[in-house]
């Protein structure tokens, strides 16, 4: 249910004007007051608002709309002693001269306390408010901002004097920005100063794979701060190559890692039965042996007095007993969505979830969602099934998939550079049919789902397929895929080799990669 408040008018007398008593010009002198109107309340959370919008917002204490009406309505008047030339928003300017008194409204709207209560610019604050109207007006509800009148007495919008209904124009100013002044701002956002005025040494800014041919086509790993799509066909290794990030996402900084939590948006159930528990398990169990081993390899070396390539302070706490399996698994925390609706839902209130593991220290380094794209097809498929012979409804319900999302690759990306976390997105693979110069059918191509819109929205795409089967020295069978970049903005595409093994994902010898390519060629020679 949506919160109803009530609020009054001031009562006007006859002339039109507010009446002023004694107690009024006694209560005006006061700071701060408030214009009060009927309002409905709901929360921020279900709006359409950016994640960063929302999290400066979430971070002030603003929960509500209302709560944003109120601070928005309430102005910073100054008290009676204030110089009477000082110009302020929203006051009344009484200009008196030998013949006329003229009195003059302002007709710009003040959000100093707004901006005071969110710790920002009255200008950023501005765009707070009118990102709020745009997601209000959306579903038909009132502003958050005030309304003024005119000279005849029509409501005008606050933030502009304009009265140009060109729906092409803008609704605010669009600013430009350096490069160096994003990047300065997004070192103060993801480290902040220490006591001594002085930022950290940055953290790692990929989360590594195991599969060091994998990682170094990446660039170091899976990267921070941008929206990334693996897709490939069903069974490849989609889902075992996003636990093993998961758990790796746990990897403290003294490892080479971004130690954070993971989230996981579980579609098709592959993370929340027995199984993918099971395979966490291993996964979590293999990482920390392999982090305990490491860290008593360099406390052995440390003692052998090697003066070279190590460090001299490690001690015997240096070996992290604390990490086991049980925290691993601690942090990935995994949300099932049955439909496309909850799913939407869940994303899009992720920042509230984000806030709250940060407030506890513990922030989110890793969004996985597996898959994107299976809600969006199963819904698309039972759309088309139920308009079969209405092609209007059939285009429509195409052209809202596209718009929903585009909006979501663009949600998932700010989330990822709002947070400095990973967010990573399952795709499937779909047949598109290719035509020759005639227009003719000449065949047919395995492509990502979800069309090109999405295609153009994501940072990176990576496509992985199969590879062949390798025989271990041990005796075992170790599934070997390949990993093709085939999108990136700042790599050249390129193809690397992982194999899928009992412990997880890891790397390919290259030796046995020769060893096995020699026998192939001697079985075919025989």
């Amino acid at each position: 249910m949506s919160n109803i408040s009530e609020h009054q008018q001031p009562q006007q007398n006859g002339g039109g004007m507010p009446a002023i008593t004694d107690q009024q010009n006694q209560l005006n002198s006061l700071t701060p007051t408030t214009t009060q109107q009927k309002t409905v309340s709901i929360p921020l959370q279900s709006l359409p608002l950016r994640p960063s919008t929302l999290t400066a917002l979430l971070r002030s204490g603003f929960s509500t709309t209302g709560d944003v009406m109120n601070s928005c309505h309430t102005e910073l008047v100054p008290s009676n002693n204030v110089d009477t030339n000082t110009n302020h928003n929203s006051m009344m300017n009484i200009e008196t001269n030998s013949n006329t008194t003229t009195t003059t409204t302002t007709t710009n709207n003040s959000y100093d306390n707004f901006a005071k209560e969110l710790g920002c610019s009255t200008t950023q604050a501005a765009d707070y408010a009118n990102e709020i109207d745009d997601a209000l007006g959306s579903i038909g509800l009132p502003k958050v901002s005030k309304s003024q009148q005119n000279t005849n007495g029509e409501n005008v919008d606050s933030q502009s004097n304009q009265t140009d209904n060109n729906i092409m124009a803008p609704h605010q100013p669009i600013f430009s920005a350096t490069a160096a002044s994003i990047l300065r701002s997004k070192a103060i956002n993801h480290f902040p100063m220490n006591g001594n005025n002085q930022a950290p040494a940055p953290a790692a800014k990929q989360i590594v794979s195991f599969s060091q041919a994998l990682d170094v086509l990446l660039g170091g790993g899976f990267a921070l701060s941008e929206l990334t799509e693996i897709a490939g066909l069903p069974g490849v290794g989609k889902t075992q190559l996003a636990m093993q990030l998961c758990v790796n996402s746990r990897l403290p900084t003294t490892s080479g890692g971004v130690q954070g939590c993971a989230v996981v948006i579980d579609a098709e159930g592959s993370w929340s039965g027995a199984a993918g528990g099971d395979r966490l398990w291993s996964m979590a169990n293999a990482l920390s042996d392999h982090v305990k081993l490491s860290a008593s390899r360099k406390l052995a070396r440390a003692k052998e007095g090697m003066p070279q390539g190590s460090t001299t302070n490690i001690n015997e706490d240096s070996i992290p007993n604390w990490f086991s399996p049980e925290f691993i698994l601690g942090g990935i925390h995994i949300f099932r969505v049955h439909d496309e609706a909850s799913q939407t839902c869940t994303l899009y209130n992720l920042p509230k979830f984000l806030l709250e593991l940060e407030h506890k220290g513990t922030p989110v380094k890793l969004v996985v969602i597996d898959s994107l794209a299976f809600h969006y097809r199963v819904a698309s498929s039972s759309t088309s099934s139920s308009n079969v012979g209405n092609g209007n409804s059939n285009k429509n319900s195409s052209l809202s998939t596209t718009h929903n999302l585009t909006r979501m690759a663009a949600f998932l990306t700010e989330l990822a550079s709002e947070f400095d976390l990973a967010v990573v997105a399952m795709n499937h693979l779909t047949s598109r049919i290719e035509k020759d110069g005639n227009n003719n059918k000449s065949g047919t191509k395995l492509v990502p789902a979800l069309g090109e819109s999405w295609a153009h929205s994501v940072t990176s795409r990576l496509i992985i397929d199969h590879y062949r089967q390798l025989h271990t020295t041990d005796g075992n069978m170790d599934e070997v895929r390949t990993c093709t970049l085939v999108k990136s903005p700042h790599k050249p595409s390129g193809t690397s080799l992982f194999k899928i093994t009992d412990k997880g994902i890891r790397g390919v010898s290259p030796q046995l990669l020769q060893s096995q390519s020699q026998a192939i060629k001697r079985a075919r020679v025989d």
